[in-house]
């Protein structure tokens, strides 16, 4: 059977017991029965239709169709509802990125001495070098890079020549090294009676980079090219050069060391919806006695993080905030050595009711959690002995632990379905006879309403003689504990005035009023309780003459 959006939203056992029965009415009315056809069997005036047969537990009722909210058993059998959500995550590849880049062409020209050294010899051989700044970042403060290892990138490579010679150029770069071998390509230098030109696309993937100039610096390497033309001729003129151009793209990083910066780490304000609170409303009273929220900081970065928590409050729109007082700061956060590179150091703080008044605020029932963390990379200042790994991740967790133990009294939750009956109702039907059993094994009375509204939500009709409670509590012991399921039957009886009334209607408004067992006595709710509910219909057609 479907399980409806009000089901969804019980968090105490009271508005379980509610749940399966608006969840039986909604399947019922709606889809397994068609009154018109009914009415078309006019061979049996009376039709009895067995509807409903179901057996749930807190497990059923409570998370079937909640995703985020899962139900803890402990060796007793006692139940605990437990919210999980991450309220931010920050991947390192997320937070740096390294964009394409262009380094100034380098040209490069013959002396005077080595022009006639050249025209002596026919050859020669000429080193230069190019300091090339790294850029780390697309948005500053920019990491400062002491070394990096390459996870994927490009450098490619074109070179120009006016010389009327053929050669080479070797290209090396001292500071980066694959597997201890320093990068060096050779490009050749041909010429056949027009401008000399070549170009080549290198893979920097597994490359480290040393990017310190030998300890003086940061972000800054040197490319050294040795230049070699052979030939004889013409002199070269004074004019003459030779135009290497390079750029660096498709950069990705394995690893970075050195000085990331201060960076915040977190983002805006940000909300968490509480779903299992969206349908509770009104003025009664709710408690549990022991909830929690646990926050779990997880962090593989090896850089220092200083956060504090900004704000952390219970929300209700319409109503305002609940302040969880209590989380300490700065938060607990540790960031791995570099014995540690790759591994995910974790700290955690939970607030109770011995440090925090968590128990007032979940009382409340706030529907939302809003949440800003403060953080940031370095907060002592800037450092050379950070380190960054391609997934390294800051992240914060959330779980929210309600142990089903406490009291409802006049607790109240509403919801609204929408609702279509069919528009053919025969005027041969008389009455619809609806009558419901339950043996209902948890400590919670609930009184049921169910009205039909039409679409300025107006009432129409409702189905439950006021005042009737619809479930009854199970029997406790002194300790309230359930011994044993009571059991009753409830018939709603509708006439075909009423029918043709309430087919107008397009939503059905359902109300459940919940109190635990002597009202102020804190129950405690196990997986073995149980709802068992049996519904029939039985349609009532009038005799034709």
């Amino acid at each position: 059977m479907k399980i409806t959006t009000l089901k969804k939203s019980l968090l105490f056992a009271s508005v379980l017991v509610a749940a399966i029965i608006i969840s039986t009415l909604q399947s019922c009315i709606k889809d397994n029965f068609d009154f018109n056809k009914l009415a078309k069997t006019e061979w049996n005036p009376n039709i009895a239709v067995p509807l409903v047969y179901s057996s749930l537990t807190i497990q059923d009722i409570l998370t079937k169709e909640d995703k985020k909210g899962i139900i803890s058993v402990g060796s007793d059998n006692f139940c605990t509802l437990i919210y999980k959500g991450n309220l931010f995550s920050l991947i390192a590849s997320d937070l740096i990125k390294i964009p394409d880049q262009s380094p100034a062409p380098y040209s490069a020209s013959l002396t005077p001495v080595q022009i006639t050294a050249f025209s002596s010899t026919g050859t020669i051989t000429v080193p230069y070098s190019q300091t090339i700044t790294f850029v780390s970042g697309t948005t500053p403060p920019t990491p400062k890079v002491d070394s990096m290892i390459f996870k994927a990138g490009n450098i490619s490579i074109s070179l120009n020549s006016s010389y009327k010679y053929s050669g080479q150029i070797v290209i090396t770069i001292p500071s980066a090294k694959k597997n201890g071998v320093i990068f060096s390509k050779t490009m050749p230098l041909t010429y056949s009676g027009g401008p000399v030109t070549s170009s080549a696309n290198y893979d920097l993937t597994g490359y480290s980079f040393d990017m310190t100039m030998g300890g003086t610096t940061f972000n800054q390497f040197v490319v050294k090219y040795v230049v070699t033309l052979t030939g004889s001729g013409t002199p070269p003129l004074p004019s003459d050069k030779v135009t290497i151009t390079e750029s660096l793209t498709n950069m990705k990083f394995d690893k970075i060391f050195g000085d990331i910066g201060q960076v915040a780490l977190s983002p805006d304000k940000d909300t968490v919806a509480i779903s299992i609170f969206k349908n509770a409303i009104g003025s009664g009273s709710f408690t549990l006695v022991d909830p929690s929220v646990k926050i779990s900081i997880s962090n593989s970065y090896g850089v220092p993080i200083g956060a504090s928590m900004a704000q952390l409050d219970g929300y209700n729109p319409g109503v305002g905030t609940y302040p969880i007082t209590g989380a300490p700061n700065p938060l607990p956060i540790n960031s791995p050595t570099f014995g540690q590179i790759g591994q995910s150091l974790t700290t955690s703080f939970t607030l109770d009711k011995t440090n925090s008044n968590i128990v007032t605020v979940v009382n409340n029932t706030p529907k939302n959690l809003i949440y800003k963390i403060n953080s940031q990379s370095n907060p002592s200042g800037p450092t050379n002995k950070n380190f960054v790994i391609d997934s390294s991740k800051f992240k914060v967790d959330m779980e929210l632990y309600l142990p089903l133990y406490g009291t409802a009294k006049d607790f109240v939750l509403i919801d609204t379905i929408p609702f279509k009956l069919d528009q053919t109702i025969s005027s041969d039907v008389e009455s619809a006879l609806l009558r419901t059993y339950n043996s209902n094994g948890f400590p919670i009375d609930v009184l049921i309403q169910v009205y039909f509204v039409d679409s300025l939500y107006t009432k129409l009709d409702s189905l439950v003689v006021p005042n009737q409670l619809i479930l009854k509590s199970a029997n406790v012991n002194a300790s309230g504990v359930v011994t044993s399921p009571t059991e009753k039957i409830y018939d709603a009886v509708v006439t075909n005035t009423r029918l043709q009334k309430i087919k107008k209607s397009k939503y059905m408004l359902i109300k459940a009023i919940a109190n635990t067992t002597y009202g102020g006595t804190n129950v405690k709710i196990y997986s073995t309780y149980k709802l068992d509910v049996k519904m029939g219909l039985q349609v009532q057609i009038k005799k034709k003459i």
